[in-house]
């Protein structure tokens, strides 16, 4: 039989469990509120808000010269349909559907400057991309955004949109091409960071806040969108897959690669991943890592490689290049350029720009660019010293580096190049010359930098070649020869050894003074 007392401490004992239990459940329901009124407090301070506008959009956009000139023919697109669409228009949320349930952690220190820099942009496109900015971004986060107006034909394009909200209009007083007009504005932005985005593009929905949240966690990255596609015909948005990264191949294009899986996860589900280079000119950085980095390069004209050159100087110099796919931007993919490339065409900036990143960057792998592109060898660029000596003060990684941990997809296409041009003694220079089929030989022939048949290539083998052709000595012989052969991995090819080392010297008994250059 129970004594009272015991019977008493038993019933005390039931009931302070029963009064804890209850005490951690009201405790556990109040933590919730607080956390979902954070939530919700934080959610609608991150939210956009439409904005309302007084402005006469249609007498904006029906003021561009249109006279004489085709549908297609100025801007690489179809202007009667961008005309036709509403420039706030709604376009579908393509990002994942689990990205709606990610917090994001941004400081309230945190703004942002969009920099985006246009030269004849169609003014319904231009329009569209600065609404969707106004209209999709946390007023909080949005500091400015700043139009550079790269000399456009008519300067009324810029400066009557200069009344819109936080839209600032700077023009340049002569043509500078896309790199060095972001440079301007990112010169005169005033936020955190920095974004720079393209004269015809549309941001989607909550697209800014996973930008903000990466390069919070990595402050030394660039961060760039997942780009969906804008029909250049008929402007329909299409979502992308967000399993693309960018790439290159060693002629300096870019090229689109396939992510593989990211921790077991499809790539569009991941927070991010990363990428040997930014998609197209679309990336968010801290403005002050962006100035330590020096920038763009202000040497690349009008257009092109400056995302290839700001990417691969962010890996080498101790940043990364990371893709978000729940941020999401949609652009007007164009076939071709609706503008004009001074002083000497499209073809010519491409290889001056290739050149130049190649010169600063590639190390003594800018031989395999200069087998892919062997016109751009005696292309004149300006001088690179500028970079290397940031290289130095950054004390950045070799391009080895690069290629081992970053982009290793990225194969050698020949042999490890240490030199290339020509062989030289005085006015003189080794030849090669076919005498019949299947059979050259070489000799001494006055220097021409345009003969291909005076290009050497010297590999960290030993081995001095031309294509498939390896400079070859056959020694055995009353009269030594010195010839062209097919290269072998072997020391020696049958009846005709060559040894490793003795080729230049060969060369150099003959011509103490030879060189490439």
């Amino acid at each position: 039989m129970w004594r009272p007392k015991k019977r008493r401490l038993l019933c005390l004992g039931i009931a302070c469990f029963f009064l804890v239990y209850i005490v951690r459940i009201e405790v556990s329901k109040s933590y919730e509120n607080r956390r979902q009124k954070f939530q919700d407090s934080l959610y609608s301070e991150l939210s956009a808000k439409p904005i309302v506008l007084e402005f006469d959009h249609e007498r904006y956009i029906s003021g561009e010269n249109r006279t004489g000139v085709h549908n297609f023919a100025k801007h690489s697109f179809n202007l009667q349909v961008s005309d036709s669409i509403p420039v706030d228009r709604s376009i579908p949320d393509s990002k994942d559907p689990k990205c709606k349930n990610r917090i994001y952690s941004i400081p309230a220190t945190y703004s942002v400057s969009v920099v985006i820099s246009f030269h004849n942009e169609a003014r319904s496109a231009l329009l569209r991309t600065i609404v969707s900015i106004l209209n999709r971004t946390p007023e909080r986060l949005l500091k400015e955004i700043i139009l550079v107006d790269d000399f456009s034909d008519n300067d009324r394009d810029g400066l009557e949109l200069s009344s819109f909200p936080k839209v600032r209009v700077f023009r340049n007083n002569q043509r500078q091409g896309l790199t060095r007009s972001r440079m301007v504005g990112a010169q005169k932005s005033t936020g955190s960071h920095v974004i720079f985005l393209d004269s015809h593009c549309e941001v989607n929905t909550d697209w800014l806040p996973p930008l903000l949240h990466i390069v919070y966690e990595h402050p030394k990255a660039l961060v760039s969108p997942v780009i969906d596609i804008i029909d250049a015909d008929t402007f329909q948005y299409k979502p992308s897959s967000g399993d693309l990264k960018g790439g290159f191949d060693w002629a300096l294009n870019y090229r689109w690669q396939t992510v593989s899986q990211v921790e077991g996860k499809d790539p569009s589900e991941s927070v991010f991943f990363k990428s040997p280079v930014i998609h197209g000119g679309l990336f968010l950085a801290n403005k002050s890592w962006f100035n330590e980095l020096g920038g763009l390069d202000k040497g690349l004209d009008i257009w092109g490689l400056e995302n290839i050159e700001i990417s691969i100087k962010t890996w080498l110099c101790g940043g990364e290049v990371l893709t978000v796919p729940c941020s999401r931007i949609g652009h007007v993919f164009r076939s071709r350029h609706p503008y004009t490339f001074p002083p000497n065409g499209s073809l010519s900036t491409y290889l001056g720009n290739s050149k130049r990143v190649a010169e600063a960057w590639l190390d003594e792998y800018k031989y395999q660019f200069y087998d892919a592109k062997p016109q751009a060898k005696h292309h004149a660029i300006s001088s690179v010293e500028g970079i290397l000596s940031l290289k130095r003060k950054l004390k950045c990684k070799p391009f080895q580096w690069y290629l081992d941990n970053v982009y290793p997809e990225l194969k050698p296409m020949s042999k490890d190049i240490v030199a290339m041009g020509q062989l030289q003694q005085e006015n003189l220079c080794l030849q090669s010359q076919i005498i019949k089929e299947n059979k050259t030989t070489v000799a001494l022939a006055g220097c021409a930098t345009s003969k291909p048949e005076q290009e050497w290539h010297f590999a960290k083998s030993g081995e001095l070649y031309q294509g498939k052709f390896c400079l070859t000595a056959k020694l055995n012989v009353k009269k030594p020869k010195i010839y062209l052969s097919k290269c072998s991995n072997n020391t020696k090819q049958p009846g005709n050894p060559y040894l490793e080392g003795e080729k230049l010297p060969v060369i150099a008994k003959k011509a103490p003074k030879s060189s490439i250059k």
